[in-house]
């Protein structure tokens, strides 16, 4: 898989990058390439194709930090509730790691209560950036993180709220954010890409 940047605005001190274009399926005429991608990222999310993924994910930190790599916490924006978080994040983070020789930070970072799930469905900014708040408390362990250099993984990222957010609150606590790697980018305007 090709690396492809991404562009978050308020981000710019940050490499972010993304392994495919995710068209959303109101995004009709795609072709053949957006299909393959649509269901890798589908497959992804159901836990299907997660140990292969998590090879290219480690790869790629292993090419972004090479001997430096155990020195960086690989951190997972965590699901909507504590139990998706363990259901989509726990094996896939410990796998990634364990791949790459980076540090996992999943027992770091504990979700309580439940938030309404912000991709998949069209909306405001400024509503997806209310729901991202709603109900659901994300703790980190500030010890653990202090000082710390960062990557952080997302399955898909559209505007780069949730990513953000959890970017910043990690940055509160004093962790050194440097990356962000997506699965997926929203695209609305297909561009094949054979």
């Amino acid at each position: 898989m090709n690396m492809v940047k991404v562009f978050i605005k308020g981000q710019e001190d940050k490499e972010l990058s993304c392994f495919l274009r995710y068209y959303p399926t109101r995004i009709k005429n795609v072709g053949i390439d957006a299909l393959f991608d649509r269901q890798t990222i589908f497959d992804f999310k159901d836990g299907c194709n997660q140990p292969q993924v998590a090879q290219f994910v480690a790869k790629e930190l292993v090419r972004k930090f090479g001997r430096k790599i155990g020195k960086v916490v690989f951190s997972c924006v965590p699901a909507s509730s504590q139990e998706r978080n363990e259901e989509r994040n726990k094996a896939f983070s410990a796998l990634v790691c364990q791949l790459s020789g980076a540090i996992d930070d999943f027992s770091h970072v504990k979700v309580s209560g439940e938030r309404s799930a912000v991709h998949g469905t069209k909306m405001k900014k400024e509503v997806r950036a209310k729901r991202l708040e709603e109900s659901n408390t994300i703790e980190v362990d500030a010890s653990f993180f202090r000082n710390k250099i960062v990557c952080v993984w997302d399955d898909v990222v559209t505007t780069g709220t949730s990513f953000c957010a959890y970017a910043a609150q990690l940055e509160r606590v004093g962790a050194h954010v440097t990356n962000g790697i997506f699965l997926g980018k929203t695209s609305y305007r297909y561009v094949p890409t054979y």
